[in-house]
């Protein structure tokens, strides 16, 4: 979190364009990333956990901006893989 007009505000954004960091699942073995993007750490984190590899790990990528195709892939992989891992929420 940073310091934003006095009060604590999150990092990054959900909305297109906003964002400043992207969330994929890698592995050492993986020349690269796995699965991704996703807007949040928490829905990598399920992407991690259905990899089912306790060599996988989340990472970040700081970007600039999101175009629409890329911010659709990052909802729709946080929703597959928050399913999959059994953690699944409505909306």
């Amino acid at each position: 979190m940073k310091i934003q007009n006095g009060a604590p505000a999150p990092t990054g954004s959900a909305c297109p364009g906003k964002a400043t960091e992207l969330f994929y699942v890698t592995h050492p073995k993986a020349l690269k990333a796995l699965l991704g993007p996703f807007l949040t750490e928490s829905d990598a984190e399920c992407g991690r956990v259905v990899m089912r590899s306790v060599d996988a790990q989340v990472t970040a990528c700081l970007v600039e901006s999101i175009d629409d195709i890329t911010h659709w892939h990052a909802v729709n992989n946080g929703r597959v893989c928050r399913a999959f891992a059994g953690s699944a929420s409505h909306g």
